[in-house]
């Protein structure tokens, strides 16, 4: 089976590159200073548990990686339509799309940029793990299980999964295909709006937000509106919130969401997608939520590619 990565930043260059190092036929879409440097020398990985090594990978744009069995999506949100047009020569009818960017409905707005004949082929998913480019070839893996979990959006079983698990299962990646995917990409969206949103706005790491309990309490209090909006939204959700709580205490003091890296370093922004959505689905159904509404309005007037831009109504 042919992987294309689509693209190598921070989530796709780690999971590109231990695929090829189990020996997993895969293309990672890069461009500039990060292809030279992948090209040159190789991707260096970092990674917990499995220290540093530099990893020989097959690299370039998306127009020379010829049609692939399997992409993985996980460019940011923002770039979205511009990552569909770019790997449309990646496309096959045969061809499964695996979303994994944050967000509860980044598989329907993926399917409105793909053209009618691909909508059907991709597959809804999310990913733990942090991760981000430490500079052009470089990738460093913090902390997270490193897991993929993707699932059919009718929910169910499925081939199709089935057979993207058995390609991805490789040492390095927990590839789990789930039944129930809207229910694990809620409690993903629960967890991403907590650290995200809280790492970004205080530009503090993880293990200075628990140990001040004025912060710590309006993290609990974004997993709140966002669980509010779930359940609302005719989602069952039992014992994710605990299950949320419980990962963001097992992880790192170190930790920092990649946005609360794209805010120090002045990159465009993901809020739309997170704070922004569960502002909107809060209007909507009539659920309040402050603390995100306060969040997405700190973290938009400070998005470089976004002021003005507002919410996708």
């Amino acid at each position: 089976m042919k992987i294309g990565i689509m693209a190598a930043g921070g989530v796709g260059a780690y999971y590109g590159g231990v695929l090829t190092e189990a020996g997993r036929d895969a293309w990672l879409v890069a461009r500039g200073a990060n292809l030279e440097a992948l090209q040159r020398v190789g991707l260096r990985i970092t990674s917990v548990g499995a220290g540093e090594r530099t990893v020989k990978v097959s690299a370039g744009p998306p127009e020379d990686a010829g049609v692939c069995d399997l992409v993985l999506f996980c460019v940011k949100r923002y770039a979205t339509r511009d990552a569909v047009r770019d790997m449309l020569p990646m496309l096959s009818a045969e061809t499964t799309i695996l979303v994994v960017q944050n967000g509860v409905d980044s598989a329907e707005r993926l399917k409105d940029e793909l053209p009618q004949e691909y909508r059907d082929n991709v597959l809804w998913g999310l990913t733990y793990i942090v991760s981000h480019m430490e500079g052009p070839g470089a990738v460093n893996q913090l902390d997270g299980p490193r897991s993929i979990v993707f699932g059919e959006g009718a929910g169910g079983d499925s081939e199709r999964c089935r057979g993207v698990r058995e390609a991805l299962d490789v040492p390095g990646i927990e590839a789990v295909f789930s039944r129930y995917v809207h229910r694990n990409l809620w409690n993903k969206f629960m967890f991403i709006n907590g650290l995200a949103g809280m790492t970004a706005v205080t530009h503090r790491t993880l293990g200075s937000l628990k140990s001040t309990p004025e912060a710590w309490a309006m993290l609990n209090r974004v997993v709140d509106e966002v669980e509010a909006i779930g359940r609302a939204s005719g989602i069952e959700l039992d014992g994710e919130r605990e299950e949320v709580m419980a990962y963001l205490g097992r992880l790192g003091p170190d930790t920092r969401s990649s946005m609360a890296v794209d805010v120090l370093e002045g990159n465009r922004l993901e809020v739309d997608s997170l704070h922004g959505t569960v502002s909107r689905i809060g209007r909507e159904l009539g659920v309040d939520t402050p603390a995100c509404d306060f969040i997405y309005a700190v973290l938009k007037a400070q998005d470089p590619g976004g002021q003005g831009a507002g919410v996708r109504r």
